[in-house]
């Protein structure tokens, strides 16, 4: 199939006229027609792409490249068959209601002040909350900058992630976390959080099921951890603004 045969059947499929297509990508309507007919057999790259911009396709699709062989239809019903099948692996996947290793750990545990000029220093410890008794010791003395875009959207806290269970969120082994604190459960619903359960911390995407805590990670070789909210001691730390990875 050439390109003008391609062109042909697309405005076919769509129902679109002549001037339609003229319309919506902004070539003259005699050079639509010329392309129709396979008067003009070699179009320029700027009509090709103002027809793929203006009837929704890609140029290599228009151009017959290989790979590019799906229709617009053909993506679409692709998108739907991808969607099922997402469906469907999220509602067969495992559940854990045992605990995972930890996959964080704190850098600092002190406030930053939200102060436009760079400052650097060590982090300073606050009163002590149930949360932070269970990092005790464990917090390192770092010198620890929060970027300002993170203390903008109100980021205190700085952890670090461990191992590859939440790479499908771009959050790798060694990232730097940079947490806005929060301690309602609810307002967290549906974000990554830093969350502490048993006395072990994670690193996760936080939901709720009835009664039933979720923690999700983002790695298909973790399955989600499912713990009903009065069999477990747990607690918010507080939700992820961003990490050391978005810098990148």
């Amino acid at each position: 199939m050439d390109f003008n045969e391609r062109l042909r059947n697309l405005l076919a499929e769509r129902r679109l006229t002549q001037d339609q297509a003229a319309e919506l990508t902004g070539i003259p309507d005699e050079t639509i027609g010329r392309l129709v007919r396979g008067v003009t057999k070699n179009p320029t790259i700027d009509t090709v792409v103002k027809l793929a911009a203006g009837l929704d396709v890609t140029v290599g699709w228009l151009l017959g490249e290989k790979g590019f062989e799906f229709s617009p239809e053909d993506r679409m019903e692709l998108r739907r068959f991808i969607e099922w099948a997402d469906a469907i692996l999220k509602a067969t996947q495992p559940e854990k209601t045992g605990l995972q290793t930890s996959n964080v750990s704190p850098v600092a545990l002190g406030r930053k002040p939200p102060v436009r000029t760079p400052r650097r220093g060590r982090a300073t410890p606050v009163s002590a909350s149930d949360w932070r008794e269970t990092f005790g010791d464990r917090r390192e003395e770092l010198e620890v900058d929060i970027p300002q875009q993170f203390v903008t959207r109100g980021a205190t806290l700085v952890f670090r992630a461990e191992g590859d269970s939440m790479i499908g969120e771009h959050i790798a082994d060694g990232d730097l976390l940079y947490v806005i604190e929060e301690g309602d459960p609810r307002r967290a619903r549906g974000r990554i959080v830093v969350c502490v359960v048993d006395g072990t911390p994670y690193v996760k995407r936080l939901d709720f099921a009835g009664r039933k805590i979720r923690l999700v990670s983002a790695n298909e070789r973790f399955a989600p951890m499912v713990f009903d909210e009065n069999s477990v001691a747990w607690t918010l730390v507080g939700i992820v603004a961003g990490s050391s990875h978005d810098l990148r």
